[in-house]
């Protein structure tokens, strides 16, 4: 989002994007604020001549059916203060019943795996 953003708008983009989830059945895991980071790269605003090199990052884990993900990138796009958007398909053939039951801890461990500490 743009790094000028206020606490107001920061709200309205988060109940947004949980009211998709939550509106379609699908369940928000997990949801941090990551504050203002740099950007990996400079953008352009969409009708302005300004150029972003900051921004506020959030980050959603969730799961939703297919269609949802479109619906998601689409409100987000409509947006105005949300300069990028990604999404990351983590699970092929995931049985929701299985992930609800499982922390969100052990997906991350999955993803990014612990070292041994004598490597």
């Amino acid at each position: 989002m743009r790094p000028e953003v206020g606490d107001e708008d920061i709200t309205k983009i988060r109940n947004r994007v949980e009211g998709v989830i939550e509106s379609t059945g699908g369940h928000l895991l997990k949801f941090d604020d990551w504050g203002q980071r740099k950007l990996a790269y400079e953008i352009r605003d969409r009708g302005e001549a300004r150029r972003y090199e900051r921004g506020l990052y959030h980050y959603y884990r969730y799961m939703v059916a297919p269609n949802t993900v479109n619906e998601i990138e689409r409100n987000l796009n409509i947006l105005d203060t949300v300069l990028k958007y990604m999404t990351v398909k983590i699970e092929d053939d995931l049985i929701p019943e299985e992930r609800l039951a499982r922390p969100v801890e052990e997906d991350i461990e999955e993803i990014i795996p612990v070292l041994d500490e004598e490597e």
